[in-house]
This record gives structure tokens, sequence and C-alpha cells, in this order.
């Protein structure tokens, strides 16, 4: 099933997004992460958005792309992966 979200900027610009579940023999990706996090009630998504780190430390999570082999995309390397980290 595919959904397609529709989000209006603070400037009134609209920007469509297509989202759809991974199948059950793929490994989950940001779209079912993305499906997860609104299925939560519309209230509990004002609560801040924490990661906790093995240490206990609390941070807010950031997004990073991971190339084949750690390398990056100006080497032209093949992104891998998204991953969702405690560091900026």
């Amino acid at each position: 099933m595919k959904y397609k979200l529709t989000i209006t900027d603070e400037n009134g610009n609209e920007h469509l997004y297509n989202v759809s579940r991974s199948s059950s023999d793929e490994p989950n990706n940001l779209n079912d992460f993305i499906l997860e996090a609104l299925s939560i009630s519309e209230d509990k998504r004002e609560l801040p958005f924490m990661i906790q780190c093995p240490n206990g430390l609390e941070v807010y999570p950031s997004i990073k792309l991971k190339f084949e082999n750690y390398g990056s995309s100006l080497l032209g390397d093949k992104l891998e992966a998204i991953h969702v980290t405690w560091r900026d």
C-alpha cells in the first residue's frame, strides 16, 4: 500500500511525498519508520524526540548517510543505508 503525504511548509508551499511499507522479505526502511511515527497520536508527536545513548545520555538524533566501505558521495561511493545516530 502506498500513502501520499502532502506537507505544507511555513511559506505555504506544498510538497508531495510517497511513502510505502517495505515487503516482509525486505529490511525495514525509513518509510516504515515514518509510517510507524505517524501512527502515534498527534498530541504525543508534540513530545520531544530523543535517542538514548549506551551511557544513558539522551540527545536529539541525527540522520546520517552510510556509504559503501564508509566512503563518501564525493568519491562516488554507493549509498548503502541511512543511520540514525546520537552524533551531529
